[in-house]
């Protein structure tokens, strides 16, 4: 477990909160049950997309892993190694610890819906900045392929036909004739 909540990604601790450098968590076998210490902080690491949406990028492992009372696993996990190494533990008690990991296990579920989410608004970031990609690809195509002087005569048509029009529009502002008059 602790492997895991130990997971570097390219070199940042994914559960480490803003200190990604360093690894989150760290076990003392000095006592029994041993203990677990979370050395990240509270830190949420955020993504800001081009279009602005901000997506969370991690979750505390304090917050998923060693949280408070029945949902800490390392807790749970602990408690149970230290009762079976005793070596003298009985039904009921293996029954507790059980029950116990079984809760602790449930709360990291929960967890991962957070998780589960920013994978989620990642992906759709990622597909719309690789469909602009495709669009912005296809656009500079268009334009390395464009025949200048076919699009330099299209030009030169379409501000004829602006003066033009312009000067019937000017004509019908100076007249006092209404447009119907123009047309008989």
């Amino acid at each position: 477990m602790q492997s895991l909540a130990n997971t570097n990604y390219q070199g940042q601790y994914i559960f480490a909160g803003g200190q990604t450098s360093a690894s989150p968590f760290t076990t003392s076998n000095a006592t029994s049950p041993a203990t677990t210490t979370y050395n990240g902080d509270q830190d949420v690491n955020y993504l800001e997309t081009p279009n602005g949406q901000k997506i969370q990028l991690n979750v505390p492992g304090s917050q998923i892993f060693s949280g408070s009372g029945a949902n800490s696993v390392f807790g749970a996990l602990n408690n149970l190694v230290a009762d079976f190494a005793s070596g003298t533990v009985n039904t009921a008690q293996a029954v507790s610890d059980t029950a116990a990991l079984g809760t602790a296990m449930n709360y990291v579920s929960q967890q991962r819906v957070t998780i589960d989410n920013s994978i989620t608004q990642l992906t759709a970031a990622s597909d719309a900045v690789t469909s602009d990609q495709t669009q912005l690809t296809s656009a500079q195509t268009n334009l390395m392929q464009a025949d200048v002087a076919t699009v330099s005569t299209q030009l030169s048509l379409s501000e004829t036909q602006q003066t033009a029009l312009e000067d019937v529009i000017a004509q019908l502002d100076s007249a006092s004739n209404s447009l119907f008059s123009k047309l008989q």
